[in-house]
């Protein structure tokens, strides 16, 4: 029987569900700009369906960690970056948490939109994480970056420099040398016009030249910036094949 709890991981409020099975791995899912870690139970349930044991944290500036304007630009634009990472910084500490769960089983990184750019870099960062899939996300964040702020009124931007420098540092397509031995998934909505496909798919394009990465990148023609069933169905028959 699947169960699900709130936990607190330091600060960090995430759900906890189990599927009391023989668990096959761990997924660490990421949730999006404006949701909630409650908003993607249902996704979490889907994959405790199938085996494996789910951990949702919830986002700084979401939920109980507290609501913004997330239409109040340039201010929510900053939020956004400095939202993925936080991410980063708090994943080792959710890491830790899972392997204290489950020590001998693969772990995965799985997210949408704001929570697939996360995953990518949770992966490039943390040597513990076996594969990622990542859903409407982007690898290529200074490309995307660069895409976001032609389409959104964003001046001024007096933090543009410190931002980009911060994009930069973390950015997982500079960084694929850290995904030797590793897996990497990415499904993307072809009519996406809220996170811009083509970032992500240069940044699988450049991973499909690493002999040491397994890669595949699924894209959904006509789709635009939703999760659909398909895309959950394809994250875990991958999930199967690669962990």
């Amino acid at each position: 029987m699947i169960t699900e709890e709130k936990i607190y991981i330091g600060d960090i409020p995430c759900l906890k569900i189990s599927c009391h099975e023989d668990v096959k791995g761990m997924v660490i899912f990421y949730h999006g700009w404006t949701s909630t870690k409650e908003l993607q139970s249902l996704r979490g349930h889907i994959l405790a369906a199938y085996g494996y044991d789910v951990l949702i944290p919830e986002a700084v500036h979401h939920g109980e960690r507290g609501i913004i304007d997330y239409e109040d630009n340039p201010d929510a634009y900053l939020k956004f970056w400095q939202t993925i990472f936080q991410n980063l910084c708090e994943a080792p500490q959710v890491i830790a948490y899972a392997r204290t769960w489950h020590d001998d089983v693969p772990l995965t990184v799985m997210g949408h939109s704001m929570g697939g750019f996360t995953a990518l870099g949770v992966l490039t960062w943390n040597r513990d994480v076996q594969a990622a899939v990542a859903m409407n996300g982007s690898g290529w964040w200074d490309e995307s970056d660069r895409r976001f702020r032609a389409g959104l009124p964003l001046k001024p931007m007096d933090f543009l420099p410190d931002l980009r420098q911060e994009i930069s540092r973390w950015d997982p397509y500079t960084h694929t040398e850290n995904l030797e031995g590793r897996s990497v998934l990415a499904l993307t909505a072809g009519n996406d016009d809220t996170v811009h496909p083509m970032a992500q798919s240069y940044y699988m394009d450049k991973l499909y030249t690493l002999a040491g990465v397994r890669s595949r990148f699924i894209t959904y023609p006509g789709l635009k910036h939703f999760v659909t069933t398909n895309m959950m169905g394809d994250a875990v028959d991958w999930l199967s094949d690669v962990l």
